[in-house]
């Protein structure tokens, strides 16, 4: 089995050394999330879920260095966050579970009514939570920004989905940036098998969806959690395609 945590340490030591400084004390260290429970083995359960799931935010917005697989299990703030106290990591809570138990049916409404099952999922089950532009930010971050740091690194962040290996990743930026990395860059634009594009019902936003069978790999355009909106339509800007996946597409391995 392997030590995917362990490969990435190596990974960003190699990425570090090329940085200044300053740069380097702000670096940003991600992966597969610890839990708080000492017998969860994180990587063992990551290397037999049919559904890896890989959510990419945007940067850390505390202005320095941290690792944020160290978030659920962290002195300071790791109670408040695997009880959902905060509302980004509780958004992003309902859309882990709501990947990984739907069958095709599940929604928004659904996820809302099984909260204990999102704290449940959030602090037991493996996921990945990356942040694509290493080096820690403000509080906002602009297109420009997160553009060119998705240029300058592209090599390095496809290294990491390469070591991960997702099944299922989330893009959380209203600007596409990150969406656009993975599909035009990680991917090199190559068509996916299956590929969904839509307005959703009665609604003022757009879902989208693709699908590489070749590697097994679901790419989902999500807003950003910081986004202002309803929860509902955070949920079902990404739970509305996937359904539309497992029901249209019926991928044998998810």
């Amino acid at each position: 089995m392997l030590k995917y945590n362990n490969l990435l340490d190596e990974l960003f030591r190699f990425w570090n050394d090329g940085l200044d400084e300053v740069s380097q004390m702000k670096f940003c260290k991600d992966g597969i999330m610890l839990k708080n429970d000492p017998s969860i083995d994180v990587d063992e359960l990551w290397e037999t879920s049919s559904r890896r799931i890989m959510l990419l935010l945007k940067d850390c917005p505390d202005g320095w260095g941290y690792d944020t697989r160290t978030m659920l299990i962290d002195k300071k703030n790791g109670e408040a966050c695997r009880n959902l106290k905060n509302a980004f990591t509780r958004k992003l809570a309902k859309i882990l579970y709501g990947l990984y138990v739907n069958k095709g049916e599940i929604s928004a409404k659904d996820v809302e009514a099984n909260i204990d099952k999102v704290k449940e999922t959030w602090n037991t089950a493996p996921f990945a939570f990356i942040e694509t532009k290493k080096i820690a930010g403000d509080k906002d971050v602009s297109s420009e920004e997160m553009t060119n740091a998705l240029k300058k690194d592209k090599l390095f962040l496809a290294k990491e989905i390469d070591i991960l290996r997702p099944t299922i990743i989330v893009c959380f930026d209203g600007e596409n940036n990150i969406f656009n990395y993975v599909t035009q860059e990680y991917f090199m634009g190559v068509e996916p098998s299956y590929k969904n594009q839509y307005k959703y019902p009665d609604a003022k936003f757009n879902c989208c969806i693709y699908y590489y069978e070749q590697s097994n790999t679901v790419v989902i355009n999500s807003f950003h959690p910081s986004y202002v909106e309803e929860e509902w339509v955070f949920l079902e800007r990404v739970l509305s395609p996937f359904r539309s996946l497992l029901n249209n597409y019926k991928p044998k391995n998810l």
